[in-house]
């Protein structure tokens, strides 16, 4: 169901000439109403999530609650939730730089605010249904990696409709290394939000910073200049879609390290 609206959402045709603006102390901001449109889609899920744990029984709509409002934890599990995303990228861009004749440019105040934006709307409810409930029920019938499977293959298959109508270099083999990367992280978020005692506002902030930082880190390689060897340019067509093939390798090795404790440790089950 929450595929079905979100799908219905983004794929809903607005006039590309529709635009809302955004001023803030001499800054104004041009935003299309398709982009709200696809922050709108991804609240489904979430809304989806408490209307359905809410139907469930009081005891688990308060289990979800307690999850979104459990910010008590040590630290280190935001300092991480920060650091990954920040380590990741910064190792993906610099490979990127050794690798091949590069040079990136700082992107335009607009993306910086869009991922701002998108973070108030994505992250919260994308991880509201995909952590707080469908890990939760996951994990009464398999383990804490399985589960993570689990949702990493629907959460990549309910992406690929925005990713279709946002990304005009998609193609089957790029498809298929962002799937791969999602699922990938689908571990690393589960392993956090186990690890922190289900505190959503972990993950949430992981999310955050991922889709900020992913944003940046585009950027500033499309309105940069990249030049790939002939035989890598015919796979990639430029900077974005090499730095995402990077991401994954990077984002598959977390994969391994923390799948390695979720199948085995004692947060496997809840």
């Amino acid at each position: 169901m929450s595929a079905i609206l979100s799908w219905t959402i983004w794929i809903w045709p607005l006039d590309e000439k529709l635009f809302f603006y955004l001023s803030f102390y001499g800054w104004r901001v041009t935003w299309p109403l398709n982009n709200l449109k696809l922050v709108i889609g991804n609240c489904m899920p979430g809304m989806l999530a408490l209307v359905w744990a809410r139907v469930q029984g009081r005891q688990q709509f308060r289990g979800l609650l307690s999850s979104l409002f459990a910010w008590r934890t040590k630290p280190k599990w935001y300092l991480l939730a920060v650091g990954l995303p920040c380590g990741i990228f910064m190792a993906t861009l610099c490979a990127v730089l050794l690798t091949v004749p590069a040079k990136i440019a700082r992107p335009p105040l607009s993306v910086l605010l869009l991922g701002l934006v998108s973070s108030f709307g994505g992250p919260l409810w994308e991880e509201i249904a995909w952590r707080a409930f469908a890990l939760r029920k996951l994990q009464t019938r398999y383990s804490a990696l399985v589960s993570s499977l689990i949702i990493g293959v629907f959460w990549a298959v309910w992406h690929i409709p925005m990713w279709a109508l946002t990304l005009n270099y998609l193609t089957i083999p790029l498809l298929l290394i962002i799937c791969i990367n999602l699922i990938a992280w689908s571990i690393v978020f589960t392993f956090l939000y186990i690890g922190s005692g289900q505190s959503l506002p972990v993950v949430i902030v992981l999310h955050g910073t991922y889709l900020i930082l992913q944003n940046e880190a585009f950027a500033a390689l499309a309105y940069g200049q990249l030049t790939l060897p002939k035989d890598v340019a015919q796979a990639i067509a430029y900077g974005p879609q090499y730095l995402i093939l990077i991401e994954m390798v990077l984002a598959l090795c977390l994969a391994i390290i923390f799948g390695r404790r979720l199948a085995g440790g004692p947060g496997a089950r809840s």
